[in-house]
């Protein structure tokens, strides 16, 4: 029920107010508030920023692979939540977002949205309004805003309508490609580059949907490639001014590790 997630939400960012601490944080762990010099990046998103289709997803996730690439001392807050839309997570993930004034914020958010039919002129609109508060907000952000990947490529989409899926993935991609230029903010081109997968089976975890724990490392390097392309550097070069090692805050209900809608 959606009210239930509400809650869950609500709950998440009373946590970020209080501060995030330790490792690895999941709910009902004690809170401490973070270090002045710690560096926090943001991974808003999903089921797949959560690490659906692995057995460890606070650890194979993703964003907690990319954060082991990123030098020195950083600090991953991780809002996915299975399920949510871009707009919903302009009401639950955003504000926590701005509590924590990350460094750098990843969004990769646009599935659940296609999947219901959200048109792209609505998606859009919602992205807009993200990037633009987060900027506004922490004007020196660096923020990565991922694609679509072709989601033809996958087992779960081999009985859809290809024609009309490609039409939808293209209208999106399309208006996340125009956002991410006009606010000058990095795209991540999921759909170039993950397109791998059809010589990597193994990427795809059993659910035919979700990247598997070798699918999310070879992601976590995808975006890591494209902000070293990008000026933002990480512990493979000397360019990132981060401090000592990194940590991982996860703040997840364990019931939102699920496989989206």
């Amino acid at each position: 029920m959606k009210w239930l997630k509400y809650l869950f939400l609500l709950s998440l960012i009373t946590l970020v107010l209080t501060g995030c601490a330790g490792s690895i944080l999941q709910s009902g762990s004690p809170t401490q508030k973070p270090s002045p010099r710690e560096n926090i990046y943001v991974a808003i998103g999903a089921s797949d920023t959560v690490g659906v289709g692995t057995e460890h997803p606070e650890t194979e996730s993703w964003p907690a692979r990319l954060v082991e690439l990123l030098d020195h001392k950083t600090r991953l807050v991780n809002l996915g939540f299975s399920g949510i839309t871009m707009h919903e997570a302009l009401a639950s993930e955003l504000p926590p977002a701005l509590e924590v004034h990350p460094r750098l914020v990843t969004i990769w958010l646009a599935v659940n949205d296609l999947a219901e039919h959200v048109s792209a002129i609505s998606y859009a609109h919602d992205l807009e309004t993200m990037i633009t508060s987060l900027k506004q907000a922490e004007p020196q952000i660096t923020i990565a805003v991922a694609n679509v990947p072709d989601l033809t490529l996958l087992p779960r989409f081999r009985t859809t309508d290809r024609k009309a899926l490609m039409q939808q993935i293209s209208a999106y991609n399309s208006a996340i490609k125009a956002i991410t230029t006009r606010q000058q903010v990095i795209l991540v081109d999921l759909y170039q580059r993950w397109s791998e997968i059809k010589q990597h089976p193994e990427y795809i975890s059993a659910d035919g949907f979700h990247p598997s724990a070798a699918g999310y490392k070879r992601l976590a390097r995808i975006f890591y490639q494209t902000l070293q392309e990008k000026r933002v550097q990480g512990r493979e070069s000397n360019d990132w001014r981060w401090t000592e090692s990194a940590t991982v805050t996860s703040i997840r209900k364990a019931s939102s590790v699920q496989t989206a809608r």
